[in-house]
């Protein structure tokens, strides 16, 4: 059209008004795709920042995180540890490392069937022998570490096969690789969760003895008539053996004479009396039923295990239930209940009652992907012997699935498509732009030079 009239318009100048008007609505679309160009361009760069600060999952943080919800960048990692969060450097330096050691990491892709299936990964949460969320082994062993809950005998954390939580054959974990400076062992930090991994099950670091400076020799004298060598103390618990010997153990569990404390034998019970139901383990408990959780810990052996304490951990239960009576206890951040230290005669028992009541309504938050037990609708509860309280769940959460990372949607597509679009929109604001100005030019020569 605009061609049209600038052809037939020196022949015929009475198009000049119609020359005028097309000119006006030129000006009118060039303001409106100056516009369009602008909201355009803002969305290429709010689509920019999204390319290059990514978001992450959120998910329920787990209470087996050591770092809750993990970290995003080996700085957060370090800042962290300088703070101690959760025991967290007190934890590193019972196996020689430092917060120097975690600022020098190297962030890595670690699969976690790697080093022959020897990983193993540390978390606050026990697990059992098997894990619940996959059925695979763990081989989970306890460890206590002094200083931890800033209690001089420490708190408990478990090791256990990092490929225990795969869901299928394998996994595969971003991670900060470190490197103690005191024993040069290696170790990986999960980012999902902080959780320290170590190739086979570490040894804590112990310092080397101080080297003190020998004191002159002083004058020789007479050695004295030697005394009469003791003889052998008798074992305790078999007047056959001697108190030395390796086989003079208090129960078949200990590791020597003074291991008292493996022949404690933990155990559970849990009962709804809600619905009645004397051992709720298996059973479908509903909101607002109370259950209440017998614990017992019976020594099996042939000595009194003295201050031994009584702890059990309630996380995977305080995820859906409250706690109506710790029966003396105390619950500490970590959801971790214990109990004044006591001693434990030979075939004497120590029994703990605790009573919770499910939330209602029940929780439906996300599992997290560090921690596939965590909001799985299942009070776990492991002492000794395992405890599963099913729990309904809502069409909502039946259908919640998690995963260690977002899809890709394509950022990179998105940026080009975005770019594409940018030009195509500048492109239709420059010919508008061009068309006004070329009327107008049209107008003034055919005019007498007034537009």
């Amino acid at each position: 059209m605009f061609e049209k009239l600038l052809s037939n318009l020196p022949s015929n100048p009475s198009l000049v008004k119609e020359m005028g008007f097309y000119a006006k609505r030129m000006r009118q679309e060039q303001s409106l795709r100056r516009l369009g160009l602008v909201f355009v361009v803002l969305a290429f760069f709010v689509q920019f920042f999204a390319v290059i600060s990514p978001p992450k999952p959120s998910l329920a943080a787990s209470t087996n995180d050591m770092i809750n919800g993990g970290f995003s960048s080996i700085a957060e990692l370090t800042a962290d540890c300088k703070t101690n969060i959760r025991f967290y450097a007190t934890v590193l330096n019972y196996y020689g490392l430092s917060c120097a050691n975690v600022a020098d990491g190297q962030t890595v892709s670690l699969v976690s069937t790697s080093y022959n299936k020897q990983l193993f990964s540390m978390g606050w949460n026990p697990q059992g022998p098997v894990n619940q969320a996959t059925g695979k082994p763990t081989d989970e062993q306890p460890v206590e570490i002094p200083n931890v809950y800033n209690q001089p005998n420490g708190g408990t954390l478990y090791w256990r096969y990092l490929w225990s939580w795969d869901t299928y054959s394998y996994s595969t974990y971003e991670a900060v690789k470190v490197t103690s400076s005191l024993t040069g062992k290696t170790y990986f930090i999960l980012y999902t969760c902080g959780n320290l991994v170590s190739i086979g099950l570490p040894t804590p670091y112990t310092p080397p003895t101080p080297v003190t400076t020998t004191a002159p020799t002083p004058t020789v004298k007479p050695a004295p008539a030697p005394k009469p060598r003791p003889s052998p103390k008798p074992c305790p618990y078999n007047n056959s053996l001697n108190l030395t010997s390796p086989a003079c153990k208090p129960c078949a569990d200990s590791l020597s004479s003074t291991d008292t404390v493996a022949c404690i034998q933990y155990s559970k019970t849990a009962s709804d009396i809600t619905q009645n139901l004397a051992n709720a383990n298996g059973q479908t408990a509903h909101a607002g039923d109370t259950i209440v959780y017998n614990l017992t810990a019976y020594n099996s052996g042939q000595a009194t295990v003295n201050n031994f304490v009584m702890q059990d951990d309630l996380s995977y239960v305080m995820d859906y239930a409250n706690v109506v009576s710790d029966g003396g206890g105390q619950i500490n951040q970590n959801d971790v209940i214990s109990w004044p230290a006591v001693n434990i005669a030979p075939t004497a028992s120590e029994t703990h009652k605790i009573i919770v009541q499910v939330k209602n309504p029940i929780p439906n938050t996300p599992p997290s992907s560090s921690d596939p037990e965590l909001f799985d609708h299942i009070m776990t509860n492991i002492y000794g012997n395992t405890v599963n309280i099913n729990l309904p769940q809502s069409p909502v959460s039946a259908v919640v699935t998690t995963t260690q990372a977002l899809p890709n949607t394509g950022p990179g597509d998105s940026l080009i498509i975005a770019a594409v679009i940018v030009m195509i929109v500048g492109y239709f604001l420059a010919r508008a732009r061009l068309l006004s100005l070329e009327g107008s030019l049209a107008i003034e020569d055919n005019n007498g030079g007034v537009i």
